[in-house]
């Protein structure tokens, strides 16, 4: 199992994830949209920070890979802006469908902080997640996340509970 910058070699089964996500109708996270080109350009792009949309900040995205498949992304922002903070923070995860219920969400996160340790001049992070994402809550803890709050956020209309967490590197 390793974390590494999206690779061609495991986009079919990135794929795979993506109409896993859709076939469940799972909504909590959003994988890339392959329509819009190559993602591989627009990854590299977007952790360069180049032609990125107003309030967007650069990411840098990881995949967690395994026995030649994709097993979930990680996304790092290199910054906070307003919105991030409250919702979305420095770290955003997910897990394709088939592999939930067995710890990758925990492992990877924790990889993605040594990630962070090695690679930004970061203090703490925020990951935030939806109040009733108990799972996610769970993942968080577990790599040391402390919970700060819980803040109401409108998403597609729709009034939503954001739990925000901390996690100290």
């Amino acid at each position: 199992m390793e974390l590494i910058l999206p690779n061609r070699d495991y986009h079919a089964s990135y794929l795979e994830a993506i109409n896993e996500y859709k076939a469940n109708n799972v909504s909590v996270y959003n994988f890339y949209d392959n329509e819009k080109g190559d993602i591989f350009e627009e990854f590299e792009k977007g952790r360069l920070g180049i032609n990125l949309p107003e309030n967007y900040v650069p990411e840098t995205y990881l995949w967690l890979v395994e026995n030649g498949e994709f097993i979930g992304e990680i996304s790092i922002h290199h910054r906070l802006n307003e919105g991030l903070e409250r919702f979305g923070g420095h770290v955003g995860y997910a897990v394709r469908r088939s592999a939930w219920g067995k710890g990758y969400a925990t492992k990877m996160l924790s990889m993605a902080l040594d990630y962070v340790r090695d690679n930004f001049d970061f203090d703490k992070v925020l990951l935030t997640c939806n109040d009733d994402n108990y799972a996610s809550a769970k993942v968080i803890e577990k790599n040391g996340g402390i919970l700060q709050d819980k803040i109401k956020n409108v998403m597609g209309g729709k009034e939503i509970l954001t739990r925000r967490y901390w996690i100290k590197l």
